[in-house]
């Protein structure tokens, strides 16, 4: 139901070792929406909650993506 209910822009953030990773990458390849994948290289599930190394480079991910999806601004306007 993805492809006709997820209507909403989507950053899917997902560390290169993560047993989750195939379910990440079947959601960015259903949705129909603005979409970006994010794959942290060797970064498991857990490594997102308190690896700075991991975090750091979602969020490095997460800033621009919110920032043009939540206000039309560019990423590369400050």
């Amino acid at each position: 139901m993805v492809e006709d209910l997820l209507t909403q822009p989507i950053l899917v953030v997902a560390g290169s070792e993560a047993g989750s990773l195939w379910m990440s990458t079947e959601l960015h390849g259903r949705a129909r929406s603005p979409k970006q994948l994010q794959i942290v290289e060797g970064g498991t599930h857990m490594d997102f909650y308190d690896v700075p190394k991991y975090v750091d480079q979602a969020i490095a991910a997460a800033t621009p993506f919110f920032r043009e999806n939540l206000t039309g601004e560019s990423a590369d306007k400050d």
